[in-house]
């Protein structure tokens, strides 16, 4: 049984914090859940190394071991994107992904939002990436050719 999204490693939880403690602190009592997809997801033409969802009841219902009132979000991360990059990129994706959400209210009874990017990106990443503005293209390469080595040798072992 292939099995779509499994738990994020240690190494993506702590880089969340990392993340969440630099550059979103009013994301601090937010519940993330983070999982790896296992597989390779495209929109339009280019591979989605991450993407993130405000949790709907649903999802509040079903994660409500990990907060009394389930999570606020759930993070998902490339598996392969993520265990094949820098720290550095991790860090980035990481906090592209956060970068989509926006906490509304007060301190006491925050709502959480989702928020579109500001073009195809988000001005305040190209700035903080301009000494590597390809990082997520050289991600999207490295883990596109895993993903076809990966697809060869299962074809490999099926002919067996």
């Amino acid at each position: 049984m292939n099995i779509r999204y499994i738990d994020a490693s240690e190494k993506a939880k702590e880089t969340l914090e990392v993340v969440r403690k630099t550059y979103f602190p009013l994301l601090e009592n937010a519940v993330i859940k983070i999982l790896f997809d296992t597989k390779r997801r495209v929109k339009g033409n280019r591979m989605v190394l991450g993407s993130i969802r405000k949790a709907n009841d649903l999802i509040r219902r079903l994660t409500d071991t990990l907060a009394e009132e389930g999570c606020d979000y759930i993070l998902f991360l490339d598996q392969i994107v993520f265990e094949n990059i820098s720290d550095k990129d991790k860090i980035r994706l990481v906090r592209h992904e956060l970068r989509h959400c926006k906490v509304v209210g007060t301190p006491e009874k925050p709502k959480y939002k989702l928020i579109p990017h500001d073009i195809e990106d988000f001005v305040i990443e190209i700035e903080l990436n301009k000494d590597d503005i390809d990082w997520a293209k050289k991600a999207s390469e490295t883990a596109s050719l895993i993903y076809e080595q990966l697809e060869e040798s299962k074809k490999e072992n099926d002919n067996l």
